[in-house]
């Protein structure tokens, strides 16, 4: 078995498989990795440069990682515990705004990121394979499982990677 994927026994049930992907727990842990070694390429004047309008700058991307893991690993264990309910939906912009993510330390972000995420990853590792298809409803997204959550904190990474990622061209 490959180092980089999960251990069979975290995402089995004692008697039978979940379709969970064998990617999700090892990529989980990856991604701070992934924006530590990003920003550390990236010059302090980029920092606070938008490369397109609207979306945040490398500075502000890391504070709303940081902000938002405990938020979607809130929402795991929503499902987990309460199938069927109804996620809170939050206003991104104005939670930067309130969160003060333009004149954050985006280091200080990136290690707050890390130690959230290695909490969710452990949450992850821990769920009962019975509890990788409950659900609740997001009001905007629809119905999603406790998988779908746990993979959008994949996509969630990789949006962010890109943007990120198109400062080092």
């Amino acid at each position: 078995m490959s180092r980089y994927l999960p251990e069979t026994k975290a995402i089995r049930g004692e008697e039978k498989r979940v379709n969970v992907n064998p990617y999700l727990l090892p990529s989980l842990e990856f991604g701070p990795v992934v924006f530590r070694r990003l920003l550390a390429q990236l010059a302090p004047s980029q920092l606070d440069e938008a490369l397109v309008a609207g979306r945040f700058t490398p500075r502000e991307v890391m504070a709303h990682l940081a902000d938002w893991e405990p938020i979607m690993r809130g929402r795991i264990a929503t499902a987990c515990a309460s199938p069927g309910a109804t996620l809170v939906v939050y206003d991104e912009e104005e939670m930067a705004l309130q969160n003060g993510y333009a004149t954050s330390d985006p280091e200080e972000q990136c290690a707050i990121f890390a130690r959230e995420r290695a909490i969710t990853a452990q949450f992850a590792r821990e769920i009962a394979a019975e509890d990788w298809q409950k659900e609740v409803l997001h009001p905007e997204r629809g119905t999603l499982s406790v998988a779908d959550l746990a993979n959008l904190l994949l996509g969630h990474d990789l949006y962010h990677i890109e943007q990120l990622s198109a400062y080092l061209e």
